[in-house]
């Protein structure tokens, strides 16, 4: 095998593309190194540069013209600053060290020649030369050459012809021994050998090389190839010499070129000697040198790429040697910490994982997450973990390490806190699926614990299933999944009886994530999660009780604002009326319950009724009775006809007019109160308050004095109401409504009926006298007598009214004609007074004395009624009856003392005395007298009648005297004109002066 060699700084990628790969591998063999020995970097020739003209056509048929060429080349060369003494990376022994010949660069001479035109052009060149030094500079060049057709030859055709260069490199080398630029013939003498195989001379040469110029340009790269060719042959104390010497002189240098592949070298000598501490720490010089501050690979220079990844897998097998995790861990407590630490675990876990070492590969991932738990790399080996488990079929162990992700790397961990937003950015890659799995894992586990009735297991899986949705949630705000996640969340929360929980994550769900499959099904679990809280939830105290019911209200009346296209919005609707309604918040009933009414499409006719119901009972709360009457006319006329709760609608028809009544009162509006009051009726004439509204309209009508109409409906209302418990109070206003229109007789039918009603015995008393003197001012005579006669009968006492009632029945029996009746209460009058005289007032002692003398002069008459007839002694003694009936009739009547009757019946006792001494004069003579018999006779008539005239004149005589007493009433003049015919002389003279008679009069 040939290797590819080149004067450049070790090139990996360059090396890959001629295949001239690397043979560093972590399974390294012997072999493998050999070969890697063999197949190193290629050196520079200028061969390749003819080569390149001679591509491009030029042909010279002559020698003169090629060396012509040659000498254009040269200086062509110059010009292209390739022999330029201040250039620091000219080679010794080259054609760059030649002087450039004066003479310009023709473009006739742009032409193709072959590599052995060249030489000949060289050769012939040499004859023409005089100076020594461009002679040995020829030679040199020559040499070159040759070793360039040599090697052109090997790679083309597989011809071994190195020998002429190695032969023209020892004559310079025997001919010129003491030349400064040899270094540079031992160098491609070198190469040579090194082409031909012939690693013992060549290694001989690099040993000469190195010894005999130390300080050659050279010294670095051929110390570096002595030490791979040493480390080939196993002399690995030896190689890690020359590499030690490779990094020295690189350093002081400040040449780069060898230095990672040197830390390289070496760190493989030491791994070859089982010193792998050491080995380790060169390794990681070689990433020093090599790996920018990026620890990311595709950050690292092409030419390095191989050698890194070689440098990786060398030291995994170290670390195995040293015992894994452990090693690592050492290593960077030897070396600090390092921006490719990260790649060195990495590496050495995924060679781990490619043999199957997976728990090592694990705990290797661990120490760096232990020891790096800041570091962004941690949650990217955390991950790694889980995908070697899955590797390996450590199942169970799976969801054991997502969940310590979410843990450890979640939007709540310290770890999220401190890192960076792009570093973010990877973890929520990560938590997307592995939330979502450990939820709905947990989630579906808590099902079947459910199922199964473990309820203590399917609470810790709703709880965890409930934690890692709301770290989807929280972790991922506006992630298109999240609202489905979050709905979980609440029903895993609703499933734990996590109420506030489970209603706060419903409602944002429902109201915060815009338009969703879930937003309504979301609002209206909301609304039964609140109903369930309340149920469900035990005792608790009453504020919170109310403020839940807040809650919940608000939270219906959000899910009708929000879904009102929603089928269940309508009955969430009418449920939140309903609630307003008992918590008498009658503005919002009022208004819901008109948007039920109102709703489109059409709620359900039963729904509707239910709303106007609403709606008027809440009107009818707020007092508003006008609208509540409204609204219960339309609740009438939407409800079925069979509704049992018609009765009770028309009742608060009834009321909401009743209450207008009441409403017009309190302002003083007596007559449209009453309008309203009667309306009762015409609305809802069924209704149970249409009687009292009824009474209250008679009432005030009353007192409006409106007698006719309230005469009106108190005669409806007893007719409509004969058990009212107000029909008793009837009978007192219309006795007054009748009185005041002059119905007297059906005042008095009322007051009659007053009676009846009365508690009191005085009430009845009082009621019957006035009912009597109703049915007397009507003029019904028999209802008169009937009432009166039944009053004085009940009631002697108070005397004054018994005597009134006695008199007006006296009164009326004279006028209907009923003499008996007239005197039995005439003297039931006289006898009241005699049976209570010190009870009877002035009236009643009138009275009396009234009845008395009517009595009198019923015996007066009696007695005038009699004549004298013979024979006397028969009609004289009745007479004489007569006369003292009438006269102790008299007496009676004055002694009651009132002086109205006194004088009268003064005046008719004298009268009757005067009368009776007038008829016994005036009586019939018996026929068989004489004439002295008959005069004898008169004598006896004179004497008998003179004591009664002398009476006569003896009692007119006292009751004229009370003209001097001040009386002088018509009973009184009457007496006086009977004494001036009894004794004329002391009574029948003319008075002294008209005046004075006058005045006696």
């Amino acid at each position: 095998m040939r290797g590819c060699w080149r004067s450049t700084a070790l090139d990996h990628a360059a090396l890959e593309t001629r295949s001239c790969a690397s043979p560093i591998k972590y399974s390294l063999t012997i072999s493998k190194l050999r070969f890697f020995a063999n197949f190193r970097l290629a050196w520079p020739s200028l061969a390749t540069f003819y080569n390149t003209l001679l591509k491009r056509g030029v042909r010279s048929t002559t020698k003169p013209l090629l060396t012509l060429a040659i000498a254009s080349v040269l200086t062509g060369c110059q010009s292209f600053g390739l022999f330029s003494e201040d250039r620091t990376d000219i080679q010794p022994g080259t054609l760059a060290t030649l002087e450039p010949l004066e003479t310009e660069r023709s473009p006739e001479l742009q032409t193709s020649v072959s590599l052995d035109e060249v030489i000949d052009g060289y050769e012939n060149l040499l004859p023409l030369l005089d100076d020594p030094a461009r002679i040995v500079q020829v030679h040199h060049r020559l040499a070159d050459l040759r070793f360039q057709k040599a090697e052109n030859r090997m790679v083309e055709q597989a011809v071994d012809e190195l020998d002429i260069a190695v032969d023209a490199y020892h004559r310079l080398l025997e001919k010129y021994p003491e030349r400064d630029t040899n270094d540079q013939v031992l160098y491609q003498l070198g190469k040579a050998y090194e082409m031909q195989g012939n690693r013992d001379a060549y290694l001989q040469t690099l040993d000469r090389l190195v010894a005999e110029y130390p300080d050659s340009e050279f010294r670095i790269e051929a110390e570096f190839r002595r030490g791979e060719l040493l480390f080939v042959d196993g002399y690995y104390d030896e190689a890690q010499d020359a590499f030690d010497t490779v990094i020295a002189l690189s350093r002081r240098n400040e040449n780069v070129r060898f230095l990672a592949d040197a830390y390289f070298m070496k760190g493989w000598s030491q791994f070859k000697l089982l010193d792998y501490d050491d080995s380790l720490i060169s390794f990681t010089r070689v990433l020093d040198n090599t790996l920018p501050d990026d620890p990311r690979l595709d950050a690292v220079e092409q030419k390095y790429q191989t050698l890194v990844e070689d440098v990786f897998r060398v030291m995994g097998l170290a670390f195995t040697h040293l015992g894994g995790a452990d090693s690592l861990e050492a290593l960077f407590e030897e070396v600090g910490s390092k921006p490719y630490e990260v790649l060195i675990y990495d590496r050495y876990s995924q060679l781990l994982i490619s043999k199957e070492q997976y728990t090592d590969a694990i705990e290797v991932y661990e120490r760096f997450i232990a020891s790096h738990a800041d570091s962004p790399w941690a949650p990217r080996y955390h991950v790694a973990i889980i995908d070697t488990l899955q590797k390996a079929g450590f199942t169970q162990e799976i969801a054991v390490r997502k969940a310590a992700f979410v843990r450890d790397y979640g939007v709540g961990s310290d770890y999220w806190r401190q890192t960076s937003d792009a570093n973010r950015g990877y973890l929520r890659e990560q938590l997307e699926p592995l939330l979502t799995e450990l939820a709905n894992r947990h989630y579906v586990l808590a099902q079947r614990a459910e199922q199964a009735n473990r309820t203590a297991e399917a609470r810790r899986e709703y709880a965890a299933a409930a934690n890692y949705y709301g770290e989807f949630v929280a972790t991922f705000p506006n992630h298109e999944r999240t609202p489905e996640m979050h709905f979980l969340l609440a029903e895993t929360q609703l499933a734990l009886e996590n109420w506030p929980e489970a209603i706060e994550a419903f409602e944002w769900v429902a109201y915060n994530y815009g338009a969703h499959d879930r937003a309504a099904e979301a609002g209206y679990a909301a609304v039964l999660a609140y109903r369930d809280y309340l149920e469900f939830s035990g005792e608790m105290p009453e504020t919170e009780r109310d403020r839940l019911l807040v809650l919940q209200q608000e939270s219906r009346l959000d899910f009708v604002h929000r879904f009102p296209e929603d089928a269940r919005a309508i009955d969430i609707l009418y449920i939140a009326t309903q609630r307003d309604f008992e918590q008498e918040n009658d503005l919002d009933v009022i208004a819901h319950a008109q948007q039920i009414i109102d709703w489109r499409p059409a709620a359900p006719a039963d729904m509707v009724v239910e709303a106007r119901l609403l709606k008027a009972h809440a009107l009818y709360r707020l007092e508003d009775y006008r609208f509540a009457e409204e609204a219960y006319q339309e609740a009438l006329q939407a409800m079925p006809e069979q509704d049992q709760r018609r009765g009770d609608i028309r009742e608060n028809l009834a009321a909401s007019v009743y209450r207008q009544g009441e409403d017009y009162l309190a302002a003083g509006n007596l007559a449209s109160a009453v309008d309203e009051f009667l309306r009762v009726g015409a609305v809802a004439p069924e209704s149970s308050l249409r009687a009292n509204a009824e009474y209250d309209a008679a009432n005030y009508l009353v007192e409006l004095a409106q007698w006719d109409r309230a005469i009106e409906v108190m005669t409806a209302f007893r007719a409509n109401y004969p058990q009212h418990e107000m029909i008793d109070t009837l009978p007192a206003k219309m006795a007054l409504a009748y009185r005041e229109t002059g119905q007297w007789e059906q005042a008095a039918d009322e007051s009659q009926r007053m009676v009846g009603l009365a508690t009191t015995d005085e009430e009845k008393r009082e009621t019957l006298y006035i009912a009597a003197e109703l049915y007397d001012r009507a003029g019904n005579k028999p209802k008169a007598i009937t009432t009166w006669r039944d009053y004085a009968n009940r009631y002697p006492q108070p005397l004054a009214d018994y005597m009134e009632a006695a008199n007006r029945l006296a009164k009326l029996y004279d006028e209907t004609g009923e003499p008996a009746k007239r005197r039995y209460w005439l003297n039931a009058q006289m006898a009241a007074v005699d049976r209570y005289p010190d009870a009877a007032d002035d009236r009643a002692r009138y009275q009396a004395a009234e009845a008395s003398a009517i009595l009198a002069d019923e015996a007066y008459q009696a007695y005038g009624a009699i004549d004298l007839t013979l024979p006397l002694e028969q009609t004289l003694p009745a007479k004489m009856q007569a006369l003292e009936a009438a006269v102790n009739a008299y007496q009676k009547t004055v002694n009651y003392g009132v002086a109205d009757f006194s004088t009268e019946a003064g005046y008719r006792i004298a009268d009757l005395y005067a009368q009776l001494g007038s008829d016994l004069i005036d009586s019939e003579r018996p026929d068989n007298l004489s004439e002295l018999e008959l005069m004898q006779y008169e004598l006896l008539l004179e004497e008998q009648a003179y004591p009664f005239e002398e009476n006569a004149i003896d009692i007119h005589e006292q009751n004229a005297r009370r003209a001097w007493e001040g009386l002088y009433d018509k009973w009184v003049r009457e007496s006086f004109q009977a004494l001036s015919g009894l004794l004329p002389g002391r009574y029948n003279k003319p008075e002294a002066t008209p005046e004075v008679i006058d005045e006696v009069r």
